[in-house]
Order: structure tokens, then C-alpha cells, then sequence
């Protein structure tokens, strides 16, 4: 069963017990968590936690007809991760990279100043921006497939999105303490005593975030061919 906003600041209140904290600020720290676990964290060991599934979007970016850009969706986070066009077929990423892959798409566009005009083929993002090449005649829609920002909570009753419910006491408690408890330690003669527990236990919960959403839109791996000569597919 999912947590609410006021279960948070009640449970983050008795562990910080400071009354300068007041229900107001605790609400802003609790969605920025929530923010911040959906953007993705970077791990000690240098990964950064995928998206969160749930948080899952769809939207169409209109093109323009002079430039070769526009506007993602205003609620796009990270990850856009497929571009198609309005018969349903892919627009693929420079070959070689990615979506994010923009100093690619700039050396394999033909016009170095995006200028190509024609149908979309390829398409980048820099920014929050959607880049492509060719720049139609008339506007075409593109639909683009990423994950959002989450809705930050307002009422008392109000459930993070996308974090997994069994999960977001202790993602949440734990990211909002140990920033806290950074602020409140910060100083020559602190040994972060309280930073450095909730931000042990932070990562943590991180660990089995990462393993309960496992491999986010994964591509099967081909390791080799089968006895008709197909390639077997390890799932």
C-alpha cells in the first residue's frame, strides 16, 4: 500500500526532531526526493539507477517548418528512448549512438547548420530540445516515447509516483535525512555521524530499487546461431 505525504513528514519529523523543519519544508524535501530518485541516482559504483517504469509517457512534438528543433514535452525527464513519425514508423538516432548521441547526429547531418530540408529521418536530443533532420515543408508530427516527471505531492493524502510502494518510506526517509542531516552536520568538528547512516541506508534501498525494476527496456542479446542457422536469443 502506497505511503502519503503526511505519513512521510510524520516519519521524517520524529527522526530529524527539529522543529526549524517545518510541514511546509519537509514537503518541498520530500518531492525533490522523489524527483531526484526518478532522474536517477548515481551509485558508489559509478551506475546510474534506471527510470522509474511507471513513470512511463508517450506525447507528439509538432515540427517546425524553419527549424530544425522544438520543444519536448513539458513533462519529459529522461530518456526518450523512441521517435516515430505519423504512419508509426521508427525515426531513428544518428548510427552508433543514441537518442543523447548529438555530437553524432551533427557530424552525420549534411547541412552542419541543420538546414536539410525533407521528410524527418533522423532525430536527437540536446537539451530539452528534440533535434532532426530532414526539416519538412509542412509540420509533422512526431510521437516520442519517455519517461516524465513525477507529479509532486500537494495534499495530505497525495502518493509518490513511480516509486515502488514497498519502497517509498525508506527511499524517501532516508534521501530527505541524509540531506538534512548533511545540512545540520556541516562543520569542522562533525564526524556526519547522522549524514552518514541515512545516506548508507539511501543506497541501500537504491539496491533493491535497481533489482525490483530490473533491466529497463532491454534488448535481447544474440549469442549465437541456432541449429537452422537462426540467432538464439538469450531473454
Amino acid at each position: 500500500m502506497s505511503t502519503t505525504l503526511a505519513a512521510l513528514i510524520d516519519v521524517i519529523s520524529d527522526v530529524i526532531q527539529d522543529s526549524s523543519y517545518t510541514d511546509a519544508i519537509l514537503k518541498t524535501r520530500i518531492n525533490e526526493a522523489v524527483e531526484n530518485i526518478a532522474a536517477g541516482v548515481r551509485m558508489p559504483d559509478g551506475q546510474v539507477s534506471p527510470p522509474l517504469p511507471d513513470l512511463y509517457d508517450m506525447d507528439t512534438v509538432v515540427t517546425s517548418t524553419t527549424l530544425p528543433y522544438k520543444a519536448l514535452p513539458t513533462d519529459y525527464q529522461r530518456h526518450v528512448f523512441m521517435v516515430a513519425d505519423s504512419n508509426g514508423n521508427q525515426i531513428h538516432p544518428p548510427r552508433g549512438g543514441d537518442y543523447y548521441s548529438f555530437g553524432l547526429f551533427l557530424k552525420q547531418s549534411s547541412h552542419k547548420a541543420l538546414t536539410q530540408g525533407g521528410s524527418v529521418y533522423t532525430a536527437c536530443v540536446k537539451g530539452l530540445s528534440l533535434y532532426y533532420q530532414g526539416i519538412p515543408s509542412a509540420s509533422e508530427t512526431l510521437t516520442v516515447h519517455f519517461y516524465r516527471v513525477p507529479t509532486a505531492m500537494a495534499l495530505d493524502a497525495d502518493n509518490p509516483e513511480g516509486i515502488p510502494s514497498h519502497l517509498q518510506t525508506r527511499l524517501i526517509k532516508h534521501f530527505v535525512c541524509k540531506e538534512i542531516f548533511g545540512d545540520i552536520e556541516d562543520g569542522d568538528n562533525s564526524v556526519g555521524t547522522g549524514m552518514n547512516y541515512h545516506t548508507s541506508r539511501f543506497y541501500q534501498a537504491m539496491v533493491d530499487l535497481m533489482d525490483y525494476i530490473g533491466i529497463v527496456d532491454a534488448v535481447p542479446e544474440y549469442y549465437g546461431t541456432g541449429m537452422g542457422g537462426d540467432l538464439a536469443v538469450c531473454d
